[in-house]
């Protein structure tokens, strides 16, 4: 359930998706078809971008976070701390609050997959960035494709669907391998799924996972309300 923060627009810019959450309501926009016209009017916004800023220039009273050394129980493992994307702080700092006293493994399959590993006690153990799928697939202009499928065929008989399943195997292979890395670490891991496609992904996964599509968002709310 979104926090309910009466006064404050929380926004969540990413490379490929504005998200903003208002009133307990979430919306969302692709950046190509995005304009400030669409937020609710707010006196107070708090943003998380990693993606252009350019997109939110002209908003009053906006403060971009950055992500902090230590917040509440979360300790963070990179020696500048600010340099760690706030996205991800934001999602490890609402997975601890929602999934309490156990291991945490937060995977962000959007415009670039990351895995960021959270011990029961709060302590970030430092993650992992890789392409995202879409990017991925665009990654050799000879056979790049937009498609979505997942298709986990071993074999094609054809250039295009080569390339999709062996991107698709790639894909969910190096998932499969760091849940499974980390499962036989700390048996009390939860695996929580977030960003654009995180469906596509669970639906393929050997391992049991959650959805939290609004974990950023989340994590910015909890960030406000201190």
């Amino acid at each position: 359930m979104p926090l309910h923060l009466d006064n404050i627009l929380l926004i969540d810019a990413g490379n490929t998706v504005v998200k903003w959450l208002f009133k307990g309501e979430y919306g969302s926009a692709l950046i190509s078809d995005f304009s400030l016209d669409l937020l609710p009017n707010s006196e107070r916004i708090l943003i998380s971008c990693v993606g252009d800023k350019s997109l939110l220039e002209g908003l009053d009273n906006a403060v971009f976070i950055q992500s902090p050394a230590q917040f509440g129980q979360f300790v963070s493992a990179y020696r500048a701390p600010q340099t760690l994307g706030v996205d991800r702080f934001l999602a490890m700092i609402a997975s601890i609050e929602r999934y309490p006293n156990q291991s945490r493994l937060i995977i962000d399959a959007g415009s670039a997959l990351t895995f960021d590993l959270v011990l029961a006690d709060g302590k970030h153990q430092g993650g992992l960035i890789m392409p995202g799928l879409g990017v991925l697939r665009r990654s050799f202009a000879q056979f790049a494709s937009e498609s979505k499928q997942l298709t986990l065929k071993e074999t094609a008989n054809n250039t295009q669907h080569a390339w999709e399943y062996g991107t698709a195997q790639m894909f969910i292979s190096v998932i499969e391998q760091q849940i499974q890395t980390h499962l036989a670490q700390y048996g009390d891991l939860q695996v929580i799924l977030t960003g654009g496609d995180a469906k596509i992904i669970a639906y393929r996964l050997k391992y049991p996972t959650v959805i939290e599509p609004h974990l950023v968002l989340d994590g910015l709310a909890l960030y406000a309300q201190a």
